[in-house]
């Protein structure tokens, strides 16, 4: 519907080297009558038949092609379903002024030509499946130069993206090269009416040239940049409070967008500034860290410290895209590194044996930072995240796995300060703790227990529990999110990627993280 899905298809198929095909040609051509003949005879439903069939004979051959979709060729759910599990779906995007122009002229538009009036006919069809757009791996804005559009759609293609699928809210999480074209891209697919930047000292120093070059190059030079203190004692609302009025200040709407570009404390800082901004504003996660693009930044779990308590200050406020960059990791100081490796192998224990055996079987890879492995990780990690949030977006029940490590680990963080723990060795001392805990409830394997442990230790986490830390971190435990009356619902690992959740008193709780200091 003018969006240029034709001209872009073909000139991607051909900077690609691969097949085209139209599929309103191809219904065409099978049917032996123009599209306008096939609605005239028989309707929008016997197009639309027609144009199921052909897409799913598409589909079954895997190889490389272009396929140039009509507007609302996705709006069958199965089939949606059908086309993202088989390729990448890229949703070209246009404001209604450049669509209208667009289709002035030219070939029949059977939704179209009979409406009274263009204009609302348009509108009223962008409504009807913007839900479904919103579905695709990735949107690019085609209101540009035919070149640029082409070269975005290949990005996307190159991306691999991810879904994390919400229905009108799912996003992508796009695993880039290049971070910084990428990020422009999901950006000028959003329409924003500014872009905001928020970002630490350390990441703004190293990368935030970068991040603001491929914007402006872009057009969408940044209106603001927040750049804050590095570190997890800054994740307070103090912090929020600073990036809101710095924005407010330079103009935002509640079409302005923000991206928040750091490791986990940015963007758990920038979502919850995005969630509270006007009462919500859209935003991007750009994640820097591996921890962050292994956990923090996919989810929509957006929140402070406040006190001694972590995250006690939050809100459930999904990204409209996330631009994971794994050269940034390139700069990312070891200590930092390998602390979010802890996360990784809480997802692989929770959701994912495959990546156990990974991360046992190539540690010294991950450690050497492989781009091959370390890219699988990140994936498959973001994989299990995805499919959890995606069945418990707030954390009712199965989400509650991802907490695996988090209830000693965040009491174990805050005792210190938040500075004498990174949050990933917080959390591997965490994960020893809960598994010697299920180990004791009779519920996880004792030798699960110990390859666990070895792996941290192998991966240069801290597992040794001492109990004098312990002690003082134990009354902190009263402060955790997943409390129920006295009771905290935890999670006890059953197998590799098969783990339950249940409520156990926090006196009992306390006891079996003491037995388990016991066992240094």
């Amino acid at each position: 519907m003018g969006a240029g899905k034709t001209t872009t298809g073909r000139l991607a198929a051909a900077r690609a080297g691969v097949s085209f095909v139209d599929l309103d040609e191809a219904i065409a051509d099978e049917a032996r009558a123009s599209v306008a003949a096939i609605f005239a005879e028989g309707g929008e439903a016997a197009f639309r038949a027609r144009e199921r069939e052909v897409l799913r004979r598409l589909l079954a051959d895997r190889g490389p092609r272009v396929i140039a979709l009509g507007g609302g060729t996705l709006l069958d759910p199965v089939l949606r379903r059908e086309a993202t599990a088989a390729a990448c779906v890229v949703a070209l995007v246009a404001p209604v002024s450049t669509l209208l122009e667009r289709v002035r002229v030219g070939s029949p538009r059977p939704l179209l030509d009979r409406a009274p009036d263009r204009e609302a006919q348009v509108r009223a069809l962008l409504a009807e499946r913007a839900p479904v757009y919103a579905e695709a791996h990735a949107q690019v804005g085609s209101d540009a130069a035919p070149e640029v559009v082409v070269e975005a759609v290949l990005r996307a293609w190159a991306d691999r993206p991810l879904l994390v699928p919400l229905g009108a809210r799912t996003y992508g999480v796009r695993f880039a090269g290049d971070a910084f074209p990428s990020i422009a891209d999901a950006v000028r697919a959003l329409h924003p009416s500014g872009v905001f930047v928020v970002t630490d000292e350390t990441v703004g120093g190293l990368w935030g040239a970068s991040l603001s070059r491929g914007l402006t190059t872009a057009g969408l030079a940044p209106r603001a940049v927040v750049t804050l203190p590095p570190g997890e004692e800054h994740k307070r609302l103090a912090s929020v409070e600073r990036a809101l009025a710095t924005i407010l200040a330079a103009g935002a709407d509640r079409e302005a967008l923000l991206v928040a570009h750091g490791g986990g404390v940015i963007t758990d800082l920038g979502g919850f500034t995005a969630a509270t901004l006007l009462r919500g504003v859209r935003w991007v996660a750009a994640p820097t860290t591996l921890l962050a693009m292994v956990d923090a930044s996919v989810g929509g779990k957006t929140g402070v410290d406040l006190g001694e308590a972590k995250n006690a200050v939050g809100a459930f406020h999904q990204p409209a895209a996330v631009v994971l960059g794994p050269e940034q990791l390139a700069t990312e100081e070891e200590r930092g590194f390998r602390s979010g490796l802890s996360e990784a192998v809480k997802a692989a224990c929770v959701g994912d044996a495959v990546l156990l055996d990974l991360l046992e079987g190539e540690a010294e890879r991950v450690l050497a930072r492989d781009p091959e492995v370390i890219g699988e990780v990140i994936r498959r990690s973001v994989a299990v995240k995805a499919g959890i949030v995606a069945r418990d977006e707030h954390e009712a029940g199965e989400r509650m796995l991802l907490n695996l490590g988090h209830t000693l680990g965040h009491a174990l963080e805050a005792e210190g300060g938040f500075r004498r723990l990174r949050h990933g060795e917080a959390v591997s001392l965490g994960l020893v703790g809960e598994l010697r805990a299920g180990k004791a409830l009779g519920v996880t394997p004792a030798a699960l227990v110990e390859r666990v442990v070895t792996l941290l230790e192998r991966l240069g986490q801290p597992t040794r529990l001492a109990e004098q830390p312990i002690l003082a971190a134990l009354p902190l435990i009263g402060l955790d999110k997943k409390r129920r009356g006295g009771g905290v619902r935890s999670v006890l690992l059953r197998e590799a990627g098969d783990a339950v959740v249940e409520t156990i008193s926090i006196e009992r709780l306390s006891r079996l993280f003491i037995e388990a200091s016991a066992e240094g």
